[in-house]
Protein backbone atom coordinates (compact mmCIF):
# COMPACT_ATOMS: atom_id res chain seq x y z
CA UNK A 1 0.00 0.00 0.00
CA UNK A 2 2.99 2.18 0.73
CA UNK A 3 4.20 1.96 -2.44
CA UNK A 4 1.25 2.48 -4.28
CA UNK A 5 0.28 5.79 -2.44
CA UNK A 6 4.13 6.88 -3.08
CA UNK A 7 3.94 6.51 -6.82
CA UNK A 8 0.53 8.54 -6.46
CA UNK A 9 1.64 11.50 -4.25
CA UNK A 10 4.26 11.24 -6.87
CA UNK A 11 2.55 11.79 -9.95
CA UNK A 12 0.17 14.63 -8.10
CA UNK A 13 3.44 16.76 -7.25
CA UNK A 14 4.55 16.37 -11.35
CA UNK A 15 0.99 17.36 -11.74
CA UNK A 16 0.79 20.40 -9.55
CA UNK A 17 4.58 21.25 -10.60
CA UNK A 18 3.68 21.00 -14.12
CA UNK A 19 7.22 21.11 -15.82
CA UNK A 20 8.08 23.77 -14.08
CA UNK A 21 12.07 24.07 -12.23
CA UNK A 22 10.70 24.49 -8.91
CA UNK A 23 12.48 23.21 -5.28
CA UNK A 24 9.73 20.66 -3.57
CA UNK A 25 10.18 19.72 -0.27
CA UNK A 26 8.35 16.98 0.94
CA UNK A 27 8.13 15.80 4.85
CA UNK A 28 6.38 13.84 7.51
CA UNK A 29 5.62 10.60 8.94
CA UNK A 30 6.48 8.20 6.42
CA UNK A 31 5.97 4.89 8.64
CA UNK A 32 8.74 3.47 6.42
CA UNK A 33 12.47 2.65 7.46
CA UNK A 34 15.15 3.76 4.67
CA UNK A 35 15.12 0.72 3.36
CA UNK A 36 11.74 0.02 1.98
CA UNK A 37 10.72 -0.09 -1.43
CA UNK A 38 8.41 3.20 -0.73
CA UNK A 39 11.79 5.20 0.47
CA UNK A 40 13.89 3.70 -2.32
CA UNK A 41 11.45 5.08 -4.77
CA UNK A 42 11.45 8.49 -3.11
CA UNK A 43 15.40 8.48 -3.08
CA UNK A 44 15.49 7.74 -6.55
CA UNK A 45 17.16 4.09 -5.92
CA UNK A 46 13.53 1.99 -6.95
CA UNK A 47 11.51 2.27 -9.53
CA UNK A 48 7.58 1.64 -8.90
CA UNK A 49 4.23 0.97 -11.50
CA UNK A 50 7.36 1.96 -14.49
CA UNK A 51 7.80 5.56 -12.45
CA UNK A 52 11.22 6.62 -10.94
CA UNK A 53 11.33 10.12 -8.60
CA UNK A 54 14.48 11.63 -7.04
CA UNK A 55 14.48 13.26 -4.08
CA UNK A 56 17.46 13.77 -1.47
CA UNK A 57 16.94 12.17 2.14
CA UNK A 58 18.00 15.64 4.14
CA UNK A 59 19.07 13.28 7.07
CA UNK A 60 21.18 11.16 5.06
CA UNK A 61 23.09 13.79 3.17
CA UNK A 62 23.76 16.14 6.61
CA UNK A 63 24.17 13.26 9.15
CA UNK A 64 26.03 10.51 6.97
CA UNK A 65 26.42 7.28 8.70
CA UNK A 66 24.00 8.21 11.40
CA UNK A 67 20.37 6.21 11.27
CA UNK A 68 18.45 9.08 12.81
CA UNK A 69 16.06 7.23 14.74
CA UNK A 70 12.32 8.95 14.84
CA UNK A 71 10.94 6.51 16.63
CA UNK A 72 12.43 3.99 19.61
CA UNK A 73 11.74 2.69 22.82
CA UNK A 74 13.81 5.49 24.13
CA UNK A 75 10.67 7.56 24.09
CA UNK A 76 8.00 6.07 26.50
CA UNK A 77 5.10 6.83 24.19
CA UNK A 78 6.25 4.21 22.08
CA UNK A 79 5.83 1.72 24.87
CA UNK A 80 2.72 3.30 27.23
CA UNK A 81 0.28 3.45 23.80
CA UNK A 82 0.84 0.68 21.70
CA UNK A 83 3.32 -1.00 23.70
CA UNK A 84 6.20 -1.09 20.25
CA UNK A 85 8.75 -2.48 22.84
CA UNK A 86 9.59 -5.32 20.58
CA UNK A 87 10.36 -3.21 17.50
CA UNK A 88 13.92 -2.05 17.07
CA UNK A 89 14.70 1.48 16.62
CA UNK A 90 13.96 3.16 13.60
CA UNK A 91 13.54 6.42 11.33
CA UNK A 92 9.98 6.44 9.80
CA UNK A 93 9.79 10.63 9.18
CA UNK A 94 11.69 12.37 6.60
CA UNK A 95 12.14 15.57 4.98
CA UNK A 96 12.92 15.50 1.64
CA UNK A 97 14.20 17.75 -1.35
CA UNK A 98 13.01 17.17 -4.75
CA UNK A 99 16.56 16.96 -6.97
CA UNK A 100 17.07 17.51 -11.03
CA UNK A 101 20.02 15.91 -12.94
CA UNK A 102 22.78 17.63 -10.94
CA UNK A 103 21.17 16.90 -6.96
CA UNK A 104 18.95 18.38 -4.80
CA UNK A 105 17.24 22.10 -5.84
CA UNK A 106 17.93 23.60 -2.43
CA UNK A 107 20.85 23.74 -0.57
CA UNK A 108 20.52 20.94 2.39
CA UNK A 109 22.71 22.94 5.18
CA UNK A 110 21.41 20.70 8.51
CA UNK A 111 19.13 18.27 9.44
CA UNK A 112 18.32 17.08 12.94
CA UNK A 113 15.74 15.57 15.31
CA UNK A 114 13.46 17.92 17.37
CA UNK A 115 11.06 17.17 20.26
CA UNK A 116 13.76 14.32 21.13
CA UNK A 117 13.31 14.85 24.84
CA UNK A 118 10.74 15.37 27.21
CA UNK A 119 9.55 19.42 28.48
CA UNK A 120 8.43 19.72 32.14
CA UNK A 121 8.42 15.56 31.65
CA UNK A 122 5.98 15.62 29.08
CA UNK A 123 7.05 14.02 25.17
CA UNK A 124 5.60 16.20 22.17
CA UNK A 125 4.62 12.98 20.34
CA UNK A 126 5.56 8.59 20.37
CA UNK A 127 8.17 9.91 17.19
CA UNK A 128 10.76 12.72 17.26
CA UNK A 129 10.33 15.52 14.58
CA UNK A 130 12.75 16.06 12.06
CA UNK A 131 13.65 19.60 10.82
CA UNK A 132 16.07 20.86 8.40
CA UNK A 133 17.29 24.02 7.34
CA UNK A 134 17.47 24.56 3.44
CA UNK A 135 18.30 27.53 1.60
CA UNK A 136 18.01 28.42 -2.25
CA UNK A 137 20.80 27.90 -4.62
CA UNK A 138 22.50 30.47 -5.86
CA UNK A 139 22.20 30.18 -9.56
CA UNK A 140 25.50 31.74 -11.79
CA UNK A 141 23.62 34.43 -14.44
Amino acid sequence: ERELQAVRMAAAIEKMVDGRDLPVVLAGDFDARPESASLRFWTGRQSLEGTSVSYQDTWELANPGDPGHTFTIENPLTVVEDDWSRIPPRRIDYVLVRCDDRGPRLRIDSCGRLFDRPVDGDWASDHYGVTADLAFLDYPQ
